[in-house]
């Protein structure tokens, strides 16, 4: 009886924990007007069986000046922000890859209070960059799914500047 109710609250637990982690609003973080002129931080090339699949292409990381700040120190204050400017590749005859059509703009927030259930970031994306197109319906809890892993880096992919 007793493993039955442990079983059951913990369940509970569960169940209300990711009501709550899938409630978070992060509708309104605007597209980051002027992002390219940030600090470009570091590129990548995702290719073919990257995971998740839909990262696949050319990446530009960008920061603002608060991010840039928190990169030197390891702490992040209440608006930094990243963006990250995905493009197709286009594979050419001679194994070179060309970046192709933009993707997605996606964006990265710092801000404890607002989003508590995504490690103190707010995620959103703006499908082909358009920022009227914003692709982010779940709270960001998908896009954190792939930063939970990286806990121990404030959530980040990337070290340091």
């Amino acid at each position: 009886m007793r493993k039955i109710t442990a079983a059951v609250f913990t369940v509970g637990i569960l169940a209300s924990a990711m009501g709550a982690f899938a409630a978070q609003d992060t509708s309104d973080i605007a597209f980051p007007e002027g992002y390219r002129s940030w600090y470009h931080h570091h590129s990548t090339v995702n290719q073919t069986g990257h995971d998740p699949a839909g990262n696949v292409g050319i990446q530009h990381v960008y920061a603002n000046p608060a991010a840039v700040e928190g990169l030197k120190t390891g702490k992040f204050a209440k608006g930094a922000t990243f963006a990250v400017d995905r493009f197709a590749y286009v594979e050419k005859d001679n194994h070179v890859m060309e970046q192709g059509a933009r993707k997605v703009v996606a964006v990265m927030v710092k801000d404890d209070e607002r989003y508590p259930e995504t490690g103190g970031w707010g995620f959103q994306g703006f499908k082909g960059g358009d920022p009227k197109v914003k692709a982010v319906k779940d709270g960001g809890t998908a896009c954190f799914t792939c930063h939970i892993p990286h806990a121990d880096n404030n959530y980040l992919f990337t070290r340091g500047q």
